[in-house]
């Protein structure tokens, strides 16, 4: 019952060739074809920007954290093209991470912390954009 027979068919054709006339069925179909062809093209470059932003900076490698009283002190490799670095805690393994800091300088101290773990990891950031994370660290402060 609910398949379309040979007579639907031609019925909903001829309802079209009335609305559009035999002429505009071509014009219809090449608008149809750009824009697809043009929505394909727009994503591609999409993700091809967004490859050559993360391919300028690259992740921080090094990382270290070492606990302290209250504190964890974090420590890392600088990454060539980065102008700055975004350092993010979590309390879970794997995130989500919240952003603690931007800063320039490759070693950070997150202070004031209660017991218990702490999960971190670090990102480069440039005027082209930001790096992915770097591995993640942790530390469960004195």
């Amino acid at each position: 019952m609910g398949e379309f027979s040979i007579f639907h068919w031609l019925i909903v054709l001829a309802v079209v060739l009335i609305f559009f006339g035999g002429r505009r069925i071509p014009e219809v179909m090449k608008g149809l074809g750009e824009g697809i062809r043009s929505f394909k093209e727009g994503m591609s470059g999409a993700v091809q920007a967004a490859q050559a932003t993360s391919a300028q900076v690259s992740a921080p490698t090094g990382l270290i954290a070492k606990p302290g009283r209250g504190q964890v002190s974090l420590n890392w490799n600088a990454s060539a093209g980065a102008s700055s670095y975004n350092v993010k805690r979590s309390g879970t393994s794997g995130g989500p991470y919240a952003l603690i800091a931007s800063i320039a300088a490759t070693s950070y101290s997150d202070e004031g912390l209660a017991s218990g773990a702490f999960y971190y990891v670090v990102s480069s950031a440039s005027p082209s954009g930001e790096s992915a994370n770097s591995i993640e660290v942790s530390a469960t402060p004195a």
